[in-house]
């Protein structure tokens, strides 16, 4: 009873994780579109995203917690869970990868801390009227904007891309469900980390349109399969 019973724990857990999360990840995406008024490209342009009303910078707060509550801290419980399960039969590929599922989780949370922190004094500053205030929180801001959107977050690609191809090739190998998913959202990771190198973000932005759906169904799907997995 007692060893069924810490299998079962963390399968349930991790079961659960991904399931909430998967739901905060599709509610972010809402959320950032109404803070954003549609306009997602507003949030580089420094003017216009600052003058934005507090009740937007609001809901962008609320955008970047549900964003770290999505796609970042649930996987490191679903990604510790498939680890433990997966590298006796797997080796050390299983090990590499679940260093890089950290590694994604760590760039991602620090790009939303980052903005979270820094969205309401700049546009303090921006309201104040000072013309030379004005013009430095605008420069501040679209340095931090593009800092987070295409240096820590275009970054996460190659880790987020090579946990996703690994597991999910592994996962395919030992005939649990959605693999082959999580693979082709691993080659969107390494996709728009590539196309962000070259500079292509309008191409970029496409393939990081498919990820923000499918990442969040991978989610959901395995979290309903690992709900249902009878106790070995």
């Amino acid at each position: 009873m007692t060893n069924i019973q810490s299998t079962e724990t963390p399968r349930l857990l991790a079961g659960w994780v991904a399931i909430i999360g998967a739901l905060l990840a599709w509610s972010e995406i809402g959320v950032y579109m109404v803070a954003l008024g549609g306009d997602l490209a507003a949030v580089y342009k420094p003017a216009v995203f600052l003058s934005l009303p507090a009740p937007a910078h609001d809901y962008f707060h609320a955008s970047l917690v549900l964003d770290t509550l999505g796609f970042y801290l649930p996987f490191l419980v679903i990604g510790g869970y498939l680890w433990s399960v997966m590298r006796v039969e797997h080796g050390a590929l299983i090990d590499i990868a679940a260093l890089c599922i950290v590694t994604y989780a760590v760039m991602g949370i620090a790009g939303d801390a980052l903005l979270f922190a820094t969205v309401s004094p700049l546009a303090a500053m921006h309201a104040a009227g000072d013309p030379a205030v004005k013009a430095a929180s605008e420069a501040a801001w679209l340095a931090l904007a593009t800092g987070a959107q295409q240096g820590l977050w275009i970054m996460e690609g190659p880790v987020m891309g090579f946990w996703a191809l690994v597991m999910g090739s592994a996962m395919r190998r030992s005939g649990m469900p959605y693999g082959r998913l999580l693979m082709a959202i691993g080659f969107c990771y390494a996709a728009i980390f590539v196309l962000g190198v070259l500079g292509l973000w309008v191409m970029a932005e496409q393939f990081q349109l498919v990820f923000l759906l499918l990442l969040p169904l991978w989610a959901l799907l395995t979290g309903i399969a690992l709900l249902r997995q009878r106790a070995s």
